[in-house]
């Protein structure tokens, strides 16, 4: 208690609490609950199953201290450490693959949080104010006025690379589609469920607070990394024949999404962006702790993720089909599922924008071809895990208690679904101090009147599914699946050299930033050498002493004047006289004797130094 005293009072830590985040705390518990019945019995036999349960309170801890945090610096604090404790999870299973992907993730974490310092240092400077109090009302009215002119627009850059990297934006998502394959399966689940979304509610913070609200500039980029994002995440799905990485990267492609869905928010504010936005968020932290625990229940009784091994497994198994067919159905956006009003609040909201906006214009075509991308990648999954031969044909136990943990959120999700005018209910003016905290109810009075089962409404929806069906069926089908003997087989097709944490961040950080730090420093030391000989020959000109004539002792005094009358130097001024050589000579002795004694003193020193740790070793052990 006085620890977290101490820290309350030196680090002046602030909190708030509002309908989104009493409305995202209660969601996190969910999640966190049902991943921890499941943790029980999934890692009752690891040996380090302890070091887990501990980092998984840990984080849970900093999430809840996350999500009510009133400030920057306390959502700061709270960030790293979840982000510092939840690496624990990749590097669980102590293999090789699980070790690399651990250090991707934590050195993307360490680099971007030390980005987001410098962001929140520039912020103070800025603004004069140690630490801006999250939705200062005050402030942002001051910054929105300044319009496209906001000079807090590169701090808010800075802050949102922070985190952007846990949500896997486009340019920071190398570590996501390793880091939740290798990461143990709960964890994998509250990674993807929560923790990933904490990096989207950061940057929805850091909008809104530093009045970037109607900001053009600031919503285009996050729309245009949006649509990078989804993309990117969709193609490696499609490509992929690894079950739960390719689920990692449909979270990769739907965080696209919702960032797509924040852009349109600052660009359209609004109840149409702001709840389509959240509620897709709800529906992905559902759907994707679903669909991680039913990939663990795969994984416990088979030991492996590849397709090609788990070809007809689940034919026997009606709970899981039910789950991947709900779950994947509704991330594809299908009419009578949630992720349909979801996703067509969202590209409602981008359509509004599309009206004066090239930009928004091109990412809405995006945006519904990477839906089509989804029930492409989400079908593939289907088919190969309920529809081939193979697995089924060995009568696999069914263990139906852990898929009872992925049916749960699958249920939610199913009900949310059927619910037609859901979306009306969304309690949007509950939660509109998460975002518009300015807006009174009236702002809100536009959804009441929105219609998502019109025609013009769902057609796109109609496109993305057409497009759905024939990439799989002419593409996935025809190129990625092949054939051996009869059997379908899924072949890796995916050119490996598209790997940017292998081709280009390493390189960058590993060799070609210590080499160009290295040649700077180079250069420096020489330019340095090159100034200090110009004083010392130009500026600094040595004065010509003369050597100063050796004095001896009486000793050999005498012995060289002896010396000098038996040669008759004494009488040769221009031969050295005999008592300074011999004075010279004794100079040079007392200094040899000099030198061998300190390093016998030095000798003694260390052998009885040496000598008492001996004796103390052998009477203490």
């Amino acid at each position: 208690m006085r620890l977290l005293l101490f820290i309350y009072t030196y680090f002046q830590i602030s909190f708030k609490v509002d309908g989104f985040r009493l409305m995202y705390f209660g969601i996190s518990l969910f999640v966190f609950l049902i991943c921890t019945l499941f943790a029980i019995d999934h890692l009752k036999n690891d040996p380090k199953k302890k070091r887990f349960y501990i980092s998984w309170a840990v984080t849970f801890l900093c999430t809840v201290g996350f999500l009510f945090a009133g400030d920057f610096i306390t959502c700061f604090m709270f960030f790293e450490i979840m982000s510092l404790t939840s690496c624990i999870w990749v590097f669980q299973r102590e293999t090789p693959e699980s070790y690399s992907a651990g250090r991707v993730y934590l050195r993307i974490s360490v680099i971007c949080g030390m980005v987001m310092l410098m962001g929140l240092i520039m912020l103070k400077k800025k603004t004069g104010i140690d630490f801006v109090r999250l939705f200062d009302n005050d402030m942002i009215r001051s910054n929105m006025l300044k319009g496209p002119d906001n000079d807090l627009f590169l701090p808010a850059l800075l802050i949102s690379i922070g985190f952007g990297a846990k949500a896997g934006v486009f340019l920071l998502h190398v570590w996501l589609p390793k880091g939740y394959t290798e990461a143990v399966d709960p964890g994998s689940a509250f990674l993807s469920a929560i923790l990933s979304k904490t990096g989207i509610i950061g940057i929805i913070w850091t909008t809104s607070a530093l009045g970037l609200i109607s900001n053009e500039k600031w919503g285009n980029l996050l729309m245009i990394f949006g649509a990078l994002t989804m993309v990117t995440g969709a193609l490696l799905a499609v490509f992929s024949n690894n079950l739960k990485t390719t689920v990692a990267c449909s979270s990769l492609s739907q965080m696209g999404f919702i960032l797509t869905g924040v852009s349109a928010m600052v660009l359209e504010p609004g109840p149409v962006a702001y709840s389509g936005t959240v509620l897709h968020m709800v529906n992905h932290t559902l759907i994707k702790t679903a669909l991680f625990l039913a990939v663990a229940v795969i994984y416990e009784k088979t030991g492996t993720y590849d397709l090609n091994k788990l070809k007809g497994y689940g034919k026997n198994m009606p709970v899981l089909k039910g789950v991947f067919g709900i779950c994947g159905f509704s991330l594809a956006g299908i009419p009578a599922f949630s992720g349909f009003v979801s996703k067509n609040m969202m590209h409602e909201a981008l359509d509004a924008v599309a009206k004066t906006s090239v930009t928004a214009s091109i990412v809405s075509v995006i945006f519904t071809v990477t839906g089509g991308l989804t029930l492409c990648y989400m079908l593939k999954l289907f088919i190969s895990l309920f529809g081939d031969k193979g697995f089924a044909a060995k009568n696999p136990e069914v263990d139906l208690g852990k898929q009872m943990f992925a049916a749960v959120p699958t249920v939610v999700v199913l009900v949310t679904g059927l619910i037609r005018n859901l979306y009306k209910l969304f309690p949007v003016h509950a939660l509109s101090d998460c975002y518009l905290p300015w807006a009174n109810e009236k702002t809100f009075a536009e959804i009441a009147d929105l219609s998502l089962f019109s025609f013009a409404t769902i057609r796109a929806t109609l496109i993305s599914v057409a497009v759905g069906l024939i990439l799989y069926f002419f593409f996935v089908r025809k190129v990625i699946i092949g054939n051996n003997k009869g059997e379908r087989v899924y072949k890796d097709i995916f050119p490996k050299w598209i790997d940017l944490e292998k081709y280009l961040y390493r390189p960058i950080f590993m060799v070609f930033l210590p080499f160009v730090c290295a040649f700077v420093a180079r250069v420096f030391d020489k330019l340095l050498d090159l100034i200090i000989y110009f004083f010392r020959k130009k500026v600094f000109k040595p004065l010509k002493k003369k050597r100063p004539v050796a004095v001896g002792n009486g000793f050999t005094y005498g012995m060289g004047t002896v010396l000098d009358k038996i040669t008759g130097r004494q009488k040769n001024p221009g031969k050295v006289s005999f008592v300074t050589v011999l004075a010279l000579f004794n100079e040079q002795t007392a200094a040899m004797a000099r030198m061998i004694e300190r390093s016998l003193s030095l000798s003694m020193l260390l052998f009885s130094t040496g000598l008492v740790i001996t004796l103390l070793y052998m009477l203490f052990k």
